[in-house]
């Protein structure tokens, strides 16, 4: 053989040996992903942060009827990142229809939680209209009832405040607009509202101290005082409370309440 034509064989047999290895690695590249390769994938890129990008996958398995047990994670976690991105609106029918359709599932609590989550994370500014804010207040309280024991009680009873703080703060600030265009009658409907129905928010003593304002601008002092006394004994560590004493005594004389709290410090010394 020439020795001209060795190398040409050499090149013919390296080319070949290259498109055998290109063969080889098209076939593994076109090799069908598992389900639950697919799924991985897509929790990967929504834990890194990258839920724009997990969230077609996450679409695109559910759409091609999986496992159920696939099925389930991935619909959790598709409404998990849609409310992860702010998509509040798609992820709250996305978790309530996991409800729906996992009553039994170990999630069907979080995803409750995490659909009030949704809502109260829509609640506007406090002055403008609250019912996304009664809609989680309701829906959490819900919540509580049928799971009792849920390992998101914690989470449930903090949203639950947040909830029922604001609601007290739009009643309150309602009232704050009567009272400051001089119509005090109808500012304490609003007020006695917080006070009767928002007892345990930070809203009720300064109800009440408006309350007792407002008794003073129409000249009503005996009634004054009795709101003020009522902040004293309600609401003795509260701000209002030590406005209240301050006003008392400028009315004629510290309440009841404030004496006897005074004389067991003075006996204590």
């Amino acid at each position: 053989m020439s020795k001209k034509l060795i190398p040409v064989f050499a090149l013919l047999a390296g080319f070949a040996a290259f498109l055998s290895l290109t063969s080889c690695a098209h076939q593994q590249a076109n090799v069908p992903q598992t389900q639950e390769e697919r799924l991985a994938e897509a929790d990967g890129l929504s834990t890194s942060g990258k839920c724009g990008q997990a969230v077609p996958l996450y679409e695109k398995l559910l759409s091609e009827f999986p496992k159920p047990e696939i099925a389930e994670q991935a619909k959790f976690r598709l409404a998990k990142c849609r409310m992860d991105v702010g998509a509040y609106e798609l992820a709250i029918p996305e978790f309530k229809e996991f409800v729906d359709t996992y009553p039994k599932s170990d999630l069907v609590d979080n995803a409750a939680y995490l659909a009030a989550l949704c809502y109260l994370k829509e609640t506007p500014r406090i002055e403008r209209d609250q019912t996304k804010t009664t809609e989680a207040l309701s829906e959490l309280t819900l919540l509580l009832r049928k799971y009792p024991t849920t390992d998101v009680k914690a989470d449930v009873e903090a949203a639950i405040k947040e909830a029922r703080s604001r609601l007290a703060e739009k009643e309150y600030m309602n009232g704050q607009l009567y009272f400051n265009l001089g119509d005090y009658q109808s500012a304490r409907v609003y007020y006695d509202y917080v006070i009767s129905d928002y007892g345990d928010t930070e809203w009720a003593p300064r109800a009440l101290l408006g309350k007792a304002e407002s008794f003073e601008r129409q000249a009503k002092p005996a009634d004054a005082k009795g709101a003020y006394e009522q902040i004293v004994k309600d609401y003795p560590s509260s701000d209002s409370s030590r406005q209240a004493t301050r006003r008392l005594k400028e009315l004629g004389g510290v309440s009841e309440v404030q004496a006897g709290s005074d004389s067991s410090k003075s006996s204590g010394q």
